[in-house]
């Protein structure tokens, strides 16, 4: 039957050390992030992803959610071949460690581990070509 159109996105996974339970692949794309601070606040941030398994997603950005914090993600995924529209994963999981280098070596994200995946191919809330940040982004999560 063969991969589904949308499995090209995913290069070779990365040669990942012996402990890792699962492989990772290299995925560069936006990412909207929200998540309730300690004083009960909604914040959202914009990333990028630096690579997905089958357990959870690193993203790549500025500003980050503490960890041990619940996190929504929502990935836009644009320029697939073969696909008529852009995919969207929607992830929900909790931050497992937040790096933040000031060297200017490496780079600046958080690692989530997932709890709940959904990836659907493009609808009412995916536009292509844009990260589709809002003040509220929709989720199927059910918050």
């Amino acid at each position: 039957m063969g991969l589904p159109h949308w499995a090209l996105i995913f290069s070779e996974p990365t040669v990942d050390t012996p402990k890792r339970k699962t492989m990772r692949f290299p995925l560069d794309v936006p990412v909207t992030f929200w998540w309730t601070d300690a004083n009960g606040g909604h914040q959202l941030g914009e990333g990028r992803s630096f690579d997905v398994s089958e357990l959870g997603v690193f993203v790549c950005a500025s500003d980050c959610p503490p960890a041990g914090a619940q996190v929504g993600l929502k990935i836009s995924i644009t320029g697939v071949p073969d696909a008529q529209r852009a995919l969207r994963m929607e992830v929900r999981g909790r931050v497992l460690r937040v790096e933040q280098v000031r060297s200017g070596e490496g780079r600046d994200g958080f690692a989530i581990l997932s709890d709940q995946a959904i990836l659907r191919e493009g609808d009412k809330n995916t536009r292509e070509g844009n990260s589709d940040s809002e003040d509220e982004p929709e989720s199927d999560f059910g918050d």
